[in-house]
């Protein structure tokens, strides 16, 4: 496993230190931004609905390249409103800083205006509505969550100085905070009471990667990212019965939001513990969307100790 430097910089360390008196003051100003936010999308997604009365929901769990699916639905010319929303059930919507990320069932909390809004629309919406959801590898999704909203969540007290820490502590954060199932919780606590079905009841297609349905007034595409991007594009002119919908491209990189040696050191550390990809591998909702085979192939990747370690990089000064 490869170290970072020891020290992290004199300014990183006092940032992070305040980030604990930070805190009630994120509180109140994310709780003023997100209700002007909220009342903002529900006007927008009412008045959209009301002249293209068509909705495509992109109902995905986050960090699952659901991004680049509602791109290319938003770019078609078709006579339907596109949103997207990660949550939509009470339990999965964050309150705000100082509250708990993770739900009794061991899922993501998240916060965000659109997600607020979806069930309370839902309900009110009496149309058909159509859902695309994306399927990704259940150790990629939880590496790629950890570092990308650690800013917000897991590393808010230590996101200037994450860089200089050690990889043990670094790899412990990760394996003891994060909520390790959420992948798989997400399609049963979420997807299935938002959409009216339970997924993993359903049949999927492992060799193809993707699979259709209808329930009521819903229907739904769901698709493992892991299908290629021309294939991806082909589904959702079929899905939503639209031949203008664009390539699907590659959207919402990682690198953004997070450094990117966080993932690359936490790889090593899953590379050297066998028990916790056999754990998060033989979750349902894994052992649904991929075959014995196909998990197999995921599992001996993820436990790759071939490649040589690269060093973190020594970054001249602390990032804000």
């Amino acid at each position: 496993m490869s170290n970072a430097p020891e020290r992290a910089p004199l300014l990183a360390r006092i940032r992070d230190l305040a980030e604990t008196i930070n805190t009630p003051i994120r509180f109140v100003h994310e709780g003023l931004r997100h209700g002007r936010n909220e009342r903002r999308a529900l006007k927008h997604l009412k008045a959209a609905t009301a002249t293209k009365p068509k909705l495509v929901i992109v109902l995905s769990a986050p960090k699952t390249a659901s991004t680049s699916v509602l791109r290319a639905a938003e770019e078609a010319k078709g006579d339907f409103t596109v949103t997207r929303a990660h949550h939509a059930q009470p339990e999965a919507l964050w309150p705000g800083a100082g509250t708990r990320p993770v739900t009794a069932h061991g899922g993501l909390r998240h916060r965000a205006h659109g997600d607020i809004i979806m069930l309370p629309f839902l309900r009110a919406f009496g149309g058909e509505v159509r859902f695309i959801s994306m399927v990704r590898d259940p150790i990629a999704f939880n590496v790629s969550n950890f570092t990308y909203f650690g800013r917000i969540y897991w590393l808010r007290h230590h996101w200037r100085t994450v860089r200089w820490m050690p990889a043990e502590q670094l790899a412990d954060l990760f394996f003891r905070t994060f909520p390790h199932a959420a992948s798989s919780v997400w399609w049963q606590r979420e997807f299935a009471q938002t959409v009216g079905f339970d997924p993993l009841k359903q049949p999927f297609d492992t060799e193809a990667g993707w699979a259709m349905a209808r329930s009521g007034r819903t229907r739904s595409l769901i698709m493992r990212i892991d299908v290629p991007d021309e294939r991806k594009t082909t589904l959702l002119r079929e899905f939503l019965e639209c031949p203008s919908v664009p390539d699907v491209r590659r959207e919402n990189l990682n690198s953004v939001r997070a450094p990117s040696e966080l993932g690359e050191r936490l790889k090593l550390a899953i590379a050297a513990r066998p028990d916790y990809v056999d754990q998060v591998l033989d979750l349902p909702a894994v052992r649904h969307f991929w075959s014995d085979a196909q998990r197999a192939r995921m599992r001996a990747t993820w436990l790759r100790t071939d490649a040589p370690a690269r060093p973190a990089p020594q970054p001249a000064s602390a990032q804000g």
